[in-house]
């Protein structure tokens, strides 16, 4: 994989659920959360499985990281690549691609939260990697995709 995929999905993941897509203060919430929105039917099985991968984040994120609640995060992810529409495909394959290769990071440390977060050789990669050009505005394309055509809301926590 290469160095510009793994941050680029690791943005990606991060819109989709684990935290602000722009802003620290807002979360990309479920498809149909905006007022009054009425969802073109071409969309309604990328958005419904865009809401099953936010539901399973946001589940990992709640019961811990392991080896069975990344399985169903993967499991999700597979099912958005499968319902992505062509003018947002990269954006969902770099999302599952950086799902998987930290699935592999978590695994070869036995999926021990502790060890991931005191190895600092990882955090100063991650950091490394956030800090690339180009990031903000892929992130941005995706949040807004997703608001238009499945409605949903982002909202100040």
């Amino acid at each position: 994989m290469s160095r510009r995929l793994i941050p680029l999905a690791l943005l990606i993941a991060s819109a989709i659920g684990l935290s602000a897509c722009s802003n620290d203060s807002d979360q990309l919430r479920l498809s149909g959360g905006v007022k009054d929105f009425v969802m073109d039917q071409k969309f309604t099985e990328f958005c419904a499985a865009y809401d099953e991968l936010n539901l399973a984040m946001n589940a990992m994120s709640d019961r811990g990281t392991t080896k069975e609640t990344f399985a169903v995060v993967l499991e999700k992810s597979k099912a958005l690549v499968e319902a992505s529409p062509d003018d947002i495909a990269d954006a969902v394959l770099s999302n599952d691609a950086i799902l998987n290769a930290m699935n592999q990071a978590f695994a070869e440390r036995g999926y021990d939260e502790e060890k991931i977060s005191a190895d600092e050789g990882l955090r100063q990669e991650v950091q490394r990697l956030y800090a690339q050009e180009g990031l903000p505005e892929l992130t941005s394309k995706y949040a807004d995709y997703l608001v238009t055509n499945c409605g949903v809301s982002v909202e100040a926590d």
